[in-house]
């Protein structure tokens, strides 16, 4: 018995060796693995943040640079660098202007990495602590954006060749919220790519367009833009956020800006003088508008129902085949947004460039308040070559009344099936064997504005794309903001994240589970 004993007592001992050599190695198999895992991913997202190696998988490309931004570097002739106030650890903790860098290192790197022709100087980017250093920035903090520092403040600084050497150009100082877009009090987006490149235009010495808004008219904007008496805040602000210089100018009393390429006419309350009633220095305002848009300027009109005739400016507008019917408000029941029928979605074109500016927003609507019928007239263009499309129109079925008793339906303005509401009419003139246009644009509903810091309705995207139309010197007006409602995977459909959590959370384990039990049972066995 003793042997016996003895012999099961070996077995056991060379049972226990064996389950404690295959235990040792399977925990020392496992540590391994997790030790290769944890020291991959330090050293993998050591580098990715050092090297800024971001893999963009936003719906709106957020951190990605358009190659629209690209082929607007090719105009800058000189160095430039961007500047953030505070180290790169602080900038990464705050997610915006975390966002700003990103944008900042994508301009760079086109600047040199993707630049291989040598066409872009290089764009550079640092970063300092203002806290520890404030003398660096006090330069910066005079040209602050509302005259007020802020650590999150981004400076853009460069330097252009003259004749008598290199010149340095002021640095921009734009604020935080500035690369941003808000609507209804919400940030919707984020427009760093526009923000940069209108910087840099403006440090190489690129003109930046003037645009005029017309006074002495009672039109309701205010005495400047920022005015609380501006009735068109979010339309004068979509101008600033384009790279306008805005202009208030009484053209009774002054030239039009040598550097404008855009009069608005804005919900005047009076008629324009014209050639029988002159200026102060004898030429009317009209005969300036018209000179304007002779040496291919362009012209938006805003006139709404105000129960008035505009006798001259209305035979202005009737040289470009267009006239607004002042004494007759649209109801539109079809369509309608409000009770009376005098708010309503507009029907899209579908032909011709008025249709080529809103064919990207056809799923959204575009709201109208308070509109005159706009009419599309019958004109002899003698030797120039005019064209007028329209943008917007009602329904077949609206109405435009005087009074209960003048009332006009689309057919007696020339249209049976709805009254045109946003007409554009484009001038073509031959000189030096050069195609140059002119463009007037008429809309009958000043309202409409009110809506562009909507993100209700499509009325700032399409105003923006009519502005593309226009030319405007070089400047970024075809980048639009980055939507950050988009902030999120493209390709991950809401079924592919329940097919990877069914993966990830059920099958993986399962087969772990299997494949243990079966080294389980194939261990006892030997």
């Amino acid at each position: 018995m003793s042997k016996e004993k003895t012999a099961d007592n070996g077995a056991k001992k060379v049972q226990l060796k064996r389950r404690l050599k295959y235990g040792g190695i399977s925990v020392l198999l496992s540590a391994v693995v997790i030790a290769v895992v944890i020291i991959a991913n330090v050293i993998i997202t050591t580098v990715i943040r050092s090297n800024n190696a971001y893999t963009d998988l936003t719906g709106s490309g957020l951190f990605t640079l358009s190659e629209q931004a690209k082929g607007y570097l090719k105009q800058i002739k000189a160095p430039i660098t961007i500047k953030f106030a505070v180290p790169l650890d602080t900038i990464k903790s705050n997610s915006q202007l975390f966002m700003v860098y990103l944008a900042a290192d994508q301009f760079a790197k086109a600047s040199t990495e993707e630049d291989k022709n040598d066409e872009i100087p290089d764009i550079t980017v640092e970063y300092f602590d203002s806290y520890k250093f404030p003398a660096q920035f006090e330069k910066y903090k005079q040209l602050a954006a509302g005259k007020t520092w802020a650590s999150t403040n981004v400076i853009i600084e460069s330097t252009y060749a003259e004749e008598d050497g290199e010149t340095a150009s002021l640095p921009v100082v734009y604020s935080l919220s500035s690369f941003f877009t808000t609507s209804d009090g919400k940030t919707v987006g984020f427009n760093g790519e526009r923000r940069f490149l209108l910087a840099f235009l403006q440090l190489a010495g690129v003109e930046q367009p003037v645009v005029v808004f017309t006074t002495g008219h009672g039109e309701p904007i205010g005495a400047d833009p920022s005015s609380s008496d501006n009735q068109y805040a979010d339309f004068t602000a979509m101008f600033e956020e384009l790279g306008f210089r805005i202009k208030y100018s009484d053209l009774t009393r002054e030239e039009v800006d040598p550097d404008c390429r855009l009069i608005v006419v804005l919900d005047p309350k009076r008629d324009f003088i014209g050639k029988e009633l002159d200026s102060l220095d004898g030429t009317s305002e009209l005969d300036r508008i018209s000179d304007f848009a002779s040496a291919h300027g362009s012209i938006m009109v805003f006139l709404g129902p105000t129960g008035y005739e505009y006798t001259n400016l209305s035979h202005y507008l009737s040289e470009w085949g267009v006239k607004v019917h002042t004494t007759y408000t649209i109801e539109d029941g079809v369509n309608t947004l409000s009770a009376d029928d005098r708010s309503f979605s507009v029907v899209y074109t579908t032909e011709g460039l008025g249709a080529s500016v809103q064919q990207n927003y056809r799923n959204l609507r575009t709201k109208f308040e308070h509109a005159a019928p706009v009419q599309i007239l019958t004109t002899d263009t003698g030797s120039t070559s005019m064209n007028v499309t329209s943008t917007f129109r009602t329904s077949s079925a609206a109405r435009a009344y005087a009074t209960a008793d003048d009332v006009l339906a689309p057919s007696d303005v020339g249209r049976a099936d709805g009254f045109d509401l946003f007409v554009v009419s484009s001038r073509l003139k031959y000189e030096n064997n050069e195609d140059y246009y002119s463009y007037v644009l008429v809309c009958g509903s000043p309202e409409m504005l009110k809506y562009c810091g909507s993100q209700a309705y499509a009325n700032r995207g399409i105003l923006n794309v009519m502005l593309t139309r226009i030319p405007l010197l070089k400047m970024p007006v075809d980048i639009d903001y980055k939507s950050l409602e988009n902030y999120g995977l493209t390709s991950v459909t809401s079924g592919a994240v329940r097919g990877w959590t069914v993966v990830l959370a059920v099958v993986l384990p399962v087969v772990v589970l299997a494949a243990g039990t079966v080294v389980t049972v194939r261990r006892k066995r030997r």
